[in-house]
């Protein structure tokens, strides 16, 4: 007995959209059933999930520098890069494409409130991404080497 499960980019892009779709049809149909609609709602969630994402990395390393909110930041970071790098796309983005049927409303937003061209911004998010995920991984190192030291 011979099991084969074939795992593509395409198919785990199209599942993840489709996941995050249902998941906004499901919490948001109170309101509307309107893909549109919908679209844009999921669109102001990703920038705000994003910005929450900043305060976050922040507020790790001013306010509450504790280790397992430090350690949650790198893994949600980590999980990011990897949905970019290797799936080249942000699954969010493409279900804010499929709901609208038009450009991602993040990417709409991202134009409009930092006044950086969608392209641009991709590519310096990248860039961002990869940097404070090695800066990320390096201070948790750091981190866990200390508490090793002081329990030895």
């Amino acid at each position: 007995m011979k099991i084969e499960i074939e795992i593509t980019k395409e198919s785990i892009i199209d599942s993840g959209a489709e996941y995050l779709k249902q998941t906004i049809r499901f919490l948001y149909k109170w309101l509307t059933t309107d893909g549109e609609a919908l679209g844009y709602i999921l669109g102001h969630i990703h920038f705000m999930l994003f910005v929450c994402l900043l305060f976050l990395v922040i507020i790790s390393h001013t306010l509450y520098p504790s280790f397992w909110l430090q350690l949650i930041i790198f893994v949600i970071i980590l999980i990011i890069w990897i949905q970019h790098i290797f799936l080249k796309v942000c699954i969010s983005t493409v279900a804010e494409k499929d709901l609208t049927n038009n450009a991602a409303p993040f990417h709409e937003l991202v134009e409009t409130i930092l006044n950086i061209p969608a392209d641009d911004f991709i590519n310096h998010l990248i860039v961002a991404e990869t940097v404070a995920l090695g800066c990320f991984g390096l201070e948790i190192i750091s981190r866990v080497s200390m508490f090793l030291h002081d329990w030895h």
